[in-house]
């Protein structure tokens, strides 16, 4: 006689609560007994159970619920972590002994306790862990669930309101229910359908999923296991679901601001609640703020939120020879605007070294490169770019409040830097990477190691400093050295650092080919696709992309086994140097989700927001594609259905378009007046040839 059976492992969406609900069904004609067994390894406070000498696990009869604290565990040592059964048959028996549940040396294939059967005994002498069993009886041909809890609350008598709340009949299931409800709704704001399944795949649900709960709110995966807000990271997370979720970018740009320091300088990344951080050299952190609060503002209009008082954080500064300095920083008195938060972000950033470019500092976008200019002197011409585009477009709203002063420094620091980068960056063929402290030239041809960068190529696009010409010629290097449809990847930089005389820094460290060194860094190649889309180099942006879907790295069965990461969420690293050329790295936990969500929609698709009034429509697809459609729900559930044809087979630009079969006049770009009536409205655009 079979026993069939169904796992759903589910998280409410307001409680701290983890729900395994396993459903059994027996399709035989008796009666039949069973014990199922809930397992929880207890880890507080970030420390391996075995050293955790003060963590108390104990067992509540009255509640029969297990429960955890950690006196060491700084301000989370009130906090208790609890595991139970919901429903109303808790639990038979309980242990928080490992070694009773386990046996020594222990199994998780075939768990003593399990093999032995029988009741657990409550022992006390093994690391701590929470081990429940529960008998049922499955009727012939009937079913039996079992809902298991593992949660944490404030407090246990918090956490046992909790375990209540979950013993109510229907609760879980009604719990299960409004998850789907929600995801189903968040994730469905944009729908893409496109010629390319494996981007469909990823847009449609896979990035924003991966965004939201990995990003954004757990902050940790298999790889890296932290839980930190990283002032660069989740802003850039939050900016692409600025089109469907522009709440989720407010609210962002306020906490960052908000880990500022007066001097203009922030936290390279903090964990809550106490904002311990670290304060550093790097380059880049603070040019996020300004240039994500100029994207907001341009997508939903809502400028207001450059008043919004901010506070700041204090702490010590750092000494000359001090590359970043842990501590936990405190909440200082003073506010400002954010307005003001993002113009001391830019006046600290404005720096100049002797070639006329930023300063590198201890890393500018690339970590691993932490020592090309920790001396104060290197350069970056990638910073060069990136300042060109956050200035540009952060200055029409100091030109709109008046401030003369700063409307004249950062325009003349930006003409400067666009000087700058084609005079001290241009290396004949390509753009340069920077300069090491020594003056020696970084993404050079004349270097031994690390001869041309992606990272400077794609900007020098982006930020539109490079002239017509260099930017064709930049593209070219780029496509030959660094993109290999063959391998089906983008490395970041080639070669890659192994025996060169000088010290980038820990990128070094890395195995050839492997993450910043040498593999594919995908955040970058996705930069790499926004810049072939926006030189118009529609063809390759759109095959490039597709190749860095990771549904088609897992195409076929020799791909999954070369790939052997996740085919359904952005792989951070692929490497790219025998043995290991194609293997995926550090998946889950990458920003590269949300600039592959944002690259795949504004850049290629070519949809974006404008002021929160309008929908602009530019794409940038090949002339192959027979059409795409688009839909796409605004915050307040008016919905646009967006069918694009290209009858012509020519897709270079929008030449005809409708709006609920009223002809709407198209300029260089197609544009769609927002309305908000929670309505659904009808959008055809017809493609064709440049006129």
């Amino acid at each position: 006689m079979g026993l069939g059976h169904e796992l759903t492992v589910y998280v409410p969406r307001e409680d701290p609560v983890r729900l395994a609900r396993l459903v059994l069904t027996n399709p035989g004609s008796t009666p039949r007994a069973l014990a199922v067994y809930s397992y929880a390894r207890l880890v507080l406070g970030g420390t391996p159970a075995e050293t955790q000498a003060t963590l108390a696990a104990s067992i509540d009869q009255a509640q029969r619920t297990v429960l955890a604290t950690n006196p060491d565990g700084g301000p989370f040592a009130e906090r208790v972590a609890f595991a139970a059964f919901a429903g109303e048959q808790g639990y038979t028996d309980a242990t928080t002994d490992r070694r009773e549940f386990l046996g020594v040396p222990g199994s998780f294939d075939a768990p003593r306790a399990v093999v032995a059967g029988g009741a657990l005994v409550p022992g006390t002498a093994g690391a701590p862990c929470a081990a429940l069993r529960t008998v049922i009886v499955v009727p012939p041909g009937g079913q039996a669930t079992v809902t298991a809890l593992l949660g944490e609350a404030a407090s246990a008598a918090a956490a046992a309101e909790l375990v209540m709340r979950y013993r109510t009949p229907g609760a879980a299931e009604s719990a299960l229910a409004e998850v789907c409800a929600f995801w189903g709704q968040a994730l469905s704001a944009i729908r893409i359908t496109t010629p390319l399944p494996a981007l469909d795949v990823m847009v449609n649900g896979w990035l924003a999923y991966q965004t939201l709960v990995c990003r954004l709110w757990a902050r940790s995966a298999y790889y890296q296991s932290g839980g930190a807000y990283g002032f660069r990271d989740q802003l850039q997370d939050a900016a692409s679901l600025a089109q469907t979720h522009p709440d989720v970018l407010r609210r962002q740009l306020l906490v960052n601001a908000a880990h500022q320091f007066p001097e203009g300088d922030v936290l390279h990344w903090w964990h809550p609640p106490a904002s311990e951080g670290i304060r550093t050299k790097f380059a880049d952190d603070l040019v996020w703020l300004p240039w994500l609060a100029a994207h907001y503002i341009r997508t939903t209009g809502d400028a207001a939120i450059l008043e919004e008082p901010v506070g700041f954080v204090g702490g010590p500064l750092l000494e000359a020879d001090e590359d970043e300095r842990y501590f936990a920083a405190t909440r200082l008195p003073q506010t400002a605007t954010l307005y003001e938060h993002c113009v001391r972000a830019l006046d600290r950033a404005m720096t100049q070294g002797d070639h006329g470019l930023p300063l590198f500092g201890c890393g500018d976008w690339n970590d691993g490169m932490n020592r090309v200019g920790r001396e104060g002197r290197g350069e970056s011409v990638w910073m060069g770019f990136f300042l060109y585009l956050a200035i540009g477009e952060f200055l029409p709203h100091v030109r709109a409040r008046g401030d003369a002063a700063h409307v004249a420094r950062l325009g003349a620091y930006r003409e400067d830097i666009a000087e700058a980068v084609n005079a001290a960056g241009w290396d004949g063929g390509w753009y340069r990477r920077g300069y090491y402290d020594n003056g020696v030239a970084l993404g050079s041809k004349d270097g031994d190691e690390c001869r041309i960068d992606a990272l400077a190529q794609a900007w020098a696009v982006i930020s539109g400093v490079a002239p017509p010409a260099r930017r064709e010629m930049a593209l070219d290097a780029m496509d030959e050295q660094l993109i290999s449809t063959d391998d089906g990847l983008v490395r970041l930089l080639a070669p890659p650092f192994v025996d060169t005389k000088e010290d980038p820094g820990y990128i070094k460290g890395y195995v050839a080919g492997v993450r910043e060194n040498g593999g594919q860094y995908t955040h970058a190649a996705l930069w790499v696709v926004r810049a072939l889309a926006e030189a118009g180099r529609r063809d390759r942006a759109a095959e490039v992309l597709a190749m860095l879907c990771p549904a088609t790295h897992a195409a076929t069965p020799a791909g999954v086994e070369r790939y052997k990461v996740e085919p359904y969420v952005v792989a951070a690293d692929v490497y790219g140097a025998a043995p290991h050329v194609g293997r995926g790295g550090w998946t889950w936990y990458t920003g590269s989700a949300g600039w592959m969500l944002r690259v795949a929609v504004e850049s290629v698709l070519g949809l974006t927001v404008e002021k929160g009034t309008h929908l602009v429509l530019a794409p940038r697809v090949p002339d192959t594609w027979p059409g795409f459609t688009i839909e796409h729900r605004r915050p307040d559930g008016t919905s646009y259905a967006i069918t694009v044809d290209n009858p012509t087979r020519s897709a270079a630009r929008v030449v005809a378009a409708t709006l609920d079969g009223v002809a709407i006049p198209v300029e260089r770009a197609l544009t769609i007046p927002l309305v908000h009536d929670g309505a659904r409205h009808e959008v055809h655009v017809t493609l064709g040839a440049r006129g």
